[in-house]
């Protein structure tokens, strides 16, 4: 009786052993931390007149993608519409910062006549009759824009607003 009292001791504890995590974690090897290098920046001062064309091209560049895509999109669903028209009027107020004042105020004109379509643009059904509207004015203003407002027109009136 004893001796089979021992064997299922030995048992017991072998297998409390092996199967216990706790003492399994307490025994292995923590990793070392390796020390966290800080990032290294570099600036570089650009003349300001060279950062405002950048700027103004690439504002210019998504206006132009993002009415492009509404005008395309103007069928579409509710919410693709309304990004793609978030996206152009964001895109044409940060034309206009960089403009001087009088293309600043030509560029108005042109930011009033597409926000007149603001809440056609976001009604969640259109009519066709609706679509056709805004699509033709929206096609009209790219076209105008384009044509007044391509860097090569305004190159000499870049300047950098507060």
């Amino acid at each position: 009786m004893v001796s089979k009292f021992r064997w299922i001791m030995v048992i017991i504890l072998c297998i409390s052993i092996s199967g216990c995590a706790g003492v399994q974690r307490k025994f292995a090897r923590k990793k070392k931390e390796e020390p966290n290098t800080p990032a290294i920046v570099t600036t570089y001062d650009y003349a300001i007149t060279e950062r405002v064309d950048e700027l103004y091209k690439k504002r210019f560049l998504f206006w132009k993608s993002w009415q492009g895509e509404l005008i395309d999109r103007i069928g579409d669903g509710y919410k693709k519409r309304t990004e793609c028209y978030e996206g152009l009027m964001q895109n044409l107020l940060e034309m206009q910062k960089y403009l001087s004042d009088e293309k600043y105020k030509e560029l108005e004109v042109f930011i009033t006549k597409i926000k007149s379509v603001d809440p056609d643009v976001k009604k969640i059904g259109l009519r066709g009759s609706e679509q056709y509207r805004i699509a033709q004015l929206l096609e009209k203003t790219k076209r105008l824009i384009d044509k007044r407002f391509s860097y090569s027109k305004v190159k000499d009136s870049l300047e950098l607003r507060k």
